[in-house]
């Protein structure tokens, strides 16, 4: 009864303390709420059309003007986190090197193959000579695991998924459709590196709207941003884009792959 009606000296003094520790409490609370609520859950890394040799760097320190950064995973289930991207390949070339797409890491690609070594988290390419696309993710326990898919459809728009959930499981998606599903060998090792667009000479082709989401997206969503198709506006930064095809390649239901 003392302390409620504030008598005693001591109890005055508690009082306050508790009145000032809760009252920090209930403001540490509402930032991080507000933090989280206000956070993108996705970014554009590239929004728009560019040519496949157009290379662009995507800086991810928020310091530096122009940077898109992006959020780690979230983590609820274990590491999640998906990447779309929508590909016009228009030819495999004759180089004895793998033709870029984009890849997050600091760049160091080696010159005979043409890959990023070793930050690749993940890095998207297509395979020399030949139609086949290839993902390679950094793991705890191997420097880069390859998931390749064959007869990747040419001269068309085809939109490209690469998810990662439950800490561990690789989904590729092709066109709305899973290619392929890979468990890891362990947890994927991302980074803060830049992610790089079209290095090396890049690919032949166009590229749209490459996206990042801290989270596993879901079947209703990945069918969304399919049926959307790619966006045509050409990015500010591009470079002159050869005639664009049309959407939506359907070869990819009905090779056998």
């Amino acid at each position: 009864m003392t302390f409620l009606t504030g008598e005693d000296p001591v109890s005055k003094f508690l009082f306050l303390i508790l009145l000032f520790l809760g009252f920090g409490l209930t403001i540490n609370v509402t930032m991080a709420l507000m933090t989280y609520l206000m956070e993108p859950s996705s970014v554009y890394l590239v929004k728009g059309m560019i040519a496949g040799n157009a290379q662009m760097v995507i800086q991810q320190n928020p310091s530096i003007s122009g940077a898109v950064p992006i959020e780690r995973s979230d983590n609820k289930d274990g590491i999640e986190f998906t990447w779309s991207v929508w590909v016009n390949l228009t030819d495999i070339g004759k180089s004895s090197q793998y033709q870029h797409i984009f890849h997050k890491g600091e760049q160091n690609i080696d010159t005979d193959t043409g890959l990023n070594f070793p930050n690749n988290a993940p890095g998207l390419y297509i395979s020399p000579n030949t139609n086949e696309l290839v993902v390679i993710m950094n793991t705890f326990n191997v420097i880069n695991e390859e998931i390749k898919i064959p007869n990747f459809p040419m001269n068309k728009w085809v939109h490209v998924v690469i998810r990662v959930m439950n800490n561990n499981a690789l989904d590729i998606y092709i066109n709305g459709a899973l290619a392929k599903r890979h468990i890891l060998s362990s947890v994927p090792k991302q980074n803060y590196g830049n992610v790089y667009v079209a290095s090396n000479g890049g690919f032949t082709g166009n590229l749209s709207n490459l996206r990042y989401f801290k989270y596993a997206i879901q079947p209703g969503e990945l069918l969304a941003l399919t049926d959307a198709g790619p966006n045509l506006t050409i990015h500010s930064k591009s470079v002159a884009l050869a005639s664009v095809p049309p959407y939506l390649s359907m070869q990819w239901y009905t090779d056998n792959v």
